[in-house]
């Protein structure tokens, strides 16, 4: 009887273990379930949208005003639709702002010989304007800013680029530093670069000169746009020097 007395109390207290471990299991599956959720609630909410309007693109235009439309000549404000980016919006809409104001018209030129005029676009002799291009890959947004002389004299000519790659993370603009190493590349590689591409390029002029001024080019790189393609790969823009009228140029750096 009392062998019997402790399988009875064996089996009672096994029982009970049994009990305490699902139960106990149950609570503590529970509890990790619970906490997992609140911690990828916590990070939904910890990710910050740096847009300033949240129904635009990163970058977008306004202020749009036709200049020329024969010549294709137009003014409009680059909006970079990041809230850390004010002032370099401020520093962009002064730089179109000074174009529009220097503009320059034939009618208002005194002893301009209009025999010499080869281009008359509604009434335009010289003005400098910008045009833009923007690409999205990822994170990454870049804007790269053209600049052209126009003159009744030998229409349009591009003098310069520059560009700006930011990361939409965190709304930073990267520096030239970050985006060459993120490439594993430096300047001195890419100049080595440019100056392979244009000597594939050359050719000879009907005067017996060569095209490209290479040695100039390379010397005189200074401005110059790094940016990222909606692939994701590096190119450079550049001012191509040549014996007949100078270009941008666009190479791809990886």
């Amino acid at each position: 009887m009392e062998e019997n007395l402790k399988n009875k109390l064996g089996l009672t207290f096994f029982i009970l273990i049994i009990l305490f471990l699902s139960i106990g299991g149950y609570f503590f599956m529970q509890y990790e379930l619970k906490d997992k959720n609140t911690n990828n609630n916590n990070k939904k909410n910890s990710v910050v949208n740096y847009k300033v309007d949240k129904d635009k693109d990163y970058i977008y235009f306004k202020n749009e005003e036709t200049i020329s439309e024969r010549a294709e000549i137009f003014f409009r404000d680059v909006v970079i639709n990041l809230n850390t980016q004010d002032n370099l919006n401020e520093t962009l809409a002064k730089e179109v702002s000074k174009y529009k104001n220097n503009i320059e018209y034939i009618s208002k030129k005194e002893g301009l010989n209009e025999d010499l005029i080869v281009y008359n676009n509604d009434d335009l002799y010289a003005l400098t304007y910008r045009d833009y291009e923007n690409y999205t890959y990822d994170k990454y947004v870049s804007l790269v800013i053209k600049d052209f002389n126009y003159s009744c004299f030998d229409n349009s000519t591009f003098i310069g680029t520059k560009s700006y790659i930011f990361d939409t993370s965190d709304g930073h603009l990267l520096s030239e530093d970050e985006i060459l190493k993120m490439y594993n590349t430096n300047m001195d590689n890419i100049k080595n670069m440019i100056k392979s591409s244009l000597e594939k390029k050359q050719t000879t002029l009907e005067n017996g000169l060569e095209l490209f001024k290479i040695d100039d080019t390379i010397n005189n790189l200074e401005q110059y746009s790094l940016y990222i393609n909606d692939y994701g790969q590096l190119y450079i823009m550049y001012l191509a020097k040549t014996n007949e009228v100078d270009y941008n140029e666009v190479m791809e750096v990886s």
